[in-house]
């Protein structure tokens, strides 16, 4: 038993002597390797250090020499505006539409009027006489004055859908006829770009001097006076 004691202590002892000197050669090496890394960090940030300044006194000397230009795209592309709230207002050919639709408006309004005043005379008057009429008159009567007020509403709905597409016409009628204008205006062409602003167009500024409003409605009442001489 005491044979076996001394086997395992001596095992230990052994084992615990490897160990050290494991250790103790893993720790000269460390020590060897800390030194090699501590050299070679140091050289680094030195490095590192020197790049940083190089790079501040480069781009500190380049920002007090020059000085950055906006970029300029009036030599790629030219643009003008139409201010669209002016040539709505002084287009002869949409002063003439206007009075033409506000016209229209009155007479189908007027002819509608006119059938429902006499509408109401008529039940007016039945109301009057109705207690005097037999059972049969009453219904034939009332059987009339239904199918009058069913016109009316028929009527109402038909006047208002004909003065709708009268208009929608009008609309693309001069639409049409601008961007017609704007086409042969612009040959060459002269601009690249012609905007619409408005009141309210997307547009918040526009420099006066891109502003061609007043040729382009000059131009649009003579083409528009030589059309209807025709």
């Amino acid at each position: 038993m005491n044979e076996d004691n001394n086997i395992v202590q001596n095992t230990e002892e052994t084992t615990q002597n490897t160990i050290n000197q494991a250790t103790d050669f893993e720790n000269n090496n460390v020590t060897d390797s800390c030194k090699k890394s501590k050299c070679g960090m140091i050289f680094n940030i030195i490095i590192a250090i020197a790049i940083l300044v190089l790079y501040i006194l480069f781009f500190t000397s380049k920002n007090k020499h020059e000085v950055v230009q906006p970029v300029s795209i009036k030599s790629a592309l030219s643009i003008a505006y139409v201010d669209s709230d002016s040539l709505w207002e002084n287009y002869d050919f949409v002063k003439t539409t206007k009075k033409e639709l506000e016209d229209l408006e009155q007479k189908l309004t007027n002819n509608y009027k006119a059938q429902a005043m006499a509408f109401k005379a008529e039940y007016d008057n039945y109301l009057k006489i109705g207690a005097t009429l037999t059972l049969s008159e009453q219904k034939k009567r009332e059987a009339t004055l239904q199918q009058k007020q069913s016109n009316l509403m028929e009527m109402e709905k038909s006047l208002g859908s004909q003065l709708a597409e009268v208009k929608q016409a009008k609309n693309i009628q001069l639409q049409d006829s601008i961007f017609s204008f704007i086409k042969r205006f612009n040959q060459g062409p002269k601009y690249s770009f012609i905007l619409e602003k408005s009141r309210v167009s997307g547009i918040l500024y526009a420099n006066d001097s891109l502003d061609i409003t007043k040729s382009v409605i000059k131009g649009l009442n003579e083409a528009y006076t030589k059309g209807k001489n025709k």
